[in-house]
């Protein structure tokens, strides 16, 4: 559950600020993943959109500068509903999310996602009428997505991957149905409380149990079933969406879903590593001239007879036209066929070499996503938790231009910004010196 604020209600500038008609365009932008951009304008200035494109990435100390800034503005607006300065934390946040940040740890994580979640019972103040925002949950969908790529690419080097993830889903749907009575569906109505718990506890053990049988033995065989289980242990939507309708997951389920997913990729990562470079080292490269000789020894039958008929087909100079005629049809639709067939045998020659040069790829993608990959899942986390802050809501600069808060919060927070970069500016001119 979400934490009461004990907020008092909004003045009738607050409640003015942001009407559902806003609301309701932010929405639709976020779930098109971008920015708007209305009537021409973009959401700053020109020189404001690319403010931190040409910096190096953020430093620890500019980024715990940004975030202590918005965290008092989170205090101020728990404490007083204000527009001015709801406005000043959108337009910062979204600026801090523009930037090249550095390698976000597990507490600037942290920090990040509980911004979010006390932004988010902020804007149900603001906007009690307005869609979902679920910003905490879309950190949980990026775990998700990281498990299934991994686990997807591991299956081109290990393909007995493939009958194991069946084993498993019997496995747990027999389970399922012995625990609630019910068969499984994947979607369809919500699930009740003790489906949702059956659910994550059943995943959990495969996952323990199959983890533990690794690091006992280390055999390939049991790390398939670990990597199996990966995309469905971190697959959490059944645990949102309830009888009593939607539930955002909590800091500490965001943080402890990211740290047990690091903590089995730490384990694993090693191996995995082992196993695509030995599944690299014996993937062929398929060249075209090597695989046109199979293919076209299997289509030669069917070609010879075809050219066969043609050839038997002649058109007499003497003949009715109407003999002529059938004839040219008939010779006609043995050559369609013919180029069909020639067609079809080029299509599958495409086809060989094209599949073994992608399972080639994926197997190099492979490599270079086991070397150096906890680091970079921290900054894609780190990045999904810092751009769902300005995503709370969108306010169109073209509906705000005669609004003294909008103006005056934007001056606020242009004005913070420019003074971190400034510092950044000051200190290498020093070191210069």
């Amino acid at each position: 559950m979400l934490p009461c604020l004990g907020m008092a209600s909004p003045p009738a500038s607050g409640q003015a600020l942001l009407s559902s008609h806003h609301a309701w365009r932010f929405d639709l932008c976020a779930l098109a993943g971008g920015w708007p951009v209305c009537a021409g304008l973009t959401p700053h200035d020109d020189h404001e959109c690319s403010e931190g494109e040409p910096m190096d990435a953020l430093t620890d100390k500019e980024i715990e500068v940004i975030v202590q800034r918005l965290e008092a503005w989170v205090a101020d607006l728990e404490h007083d509903v204000s527009a001015r300065t709801f406005y000043a934390f959108v337009i910062l946040a979204q600026d801090f999310a523009g930037t090249k940040k550095a390698l976000c740890t597990m507490e600037h994580i942290r920090r990040f996602v509980s911004l979010a979640q006390r932004m988010r019972a902020i804007r149900h103040v603001l906007l009690p009428d307005a869609s979902h925002w679920t910003p905490l949950h879309d950190v949980l969908k990026l775990i998700h997505a990281e498990a299934t790529t991994l686990t997807r690419l591991y299956g081109v080097a290990r393909p007995a991957c493939g009958k194991i993830s069946r084993d498993l889903q019997r496995e747990f749907r027999a389970a399922f149905t012995h625990a609630t009575g019910k068969a499984y569906h994947p979607y369809g109505p919500a699930k009740t409380a003790k489906e949702r718990v059956t659910i994550t506890a059943l995943w959990d053990e495969a996952l323990r149990r199959a983890l533990a049988r690794f690091q006992a033995g280390g055999e390939a065989h049991a790390l398939d079933e670990v990597m199996v289980c990966l995309p469905a242990w971190a697959d959490r939507h059944h645990e949102r969406w309830s009888t009593q309708g939607w539930r955002e997951p909590s800091v500490k389920e965001v943080m402890q879903l990211v740290t047990d997913y690091l903590m089995v990729c730490e384990a694993c990562l090693g191996t995995i590593a082992q196993i695509a470079d030995a599944a690299v080292a014996q993937a062929p490269v398929v060249e075209r001239a090597q695989v046109t000789p199979d293919v076209e020894q299997r289509y030669a039958e069917q070609v010879h007879a075809l050219r066969d008929q043609i050839g038997a087909i002649l058109l007499p100079t003497d003949a009715p036209r109407a003999q002529k005629a059938q004839l040219q049809r008939e010779k006609t639709q043995l050559q369609q066929a013919l180029q069909a067939l020639l067609s079809a045998q080029e299509a599958e020659i495409t086809r060989h070499v094209k599949k073994s040069a992608t399972a080639r790829h994926k197997l190099e993608t492979l490599v270079k996503t086991a070397s150096g990959y906890h680091d970079t899942l921290l900054r894609k986390v780190g990045k999904a938790s810092v751009d769902v802050l300005p995503r709370m809501i969108w306010i169109y600069e073209f509906d705000r231009r005669g609004d003294d808060d909008w103006r005056a919060a934007k001056q606020e927070a242009k004005r913070f910004f420019r003074n971190v970069l400034k510092a950044r500016a000051k200190n290498v001119a020093v070191d210069a010196q």
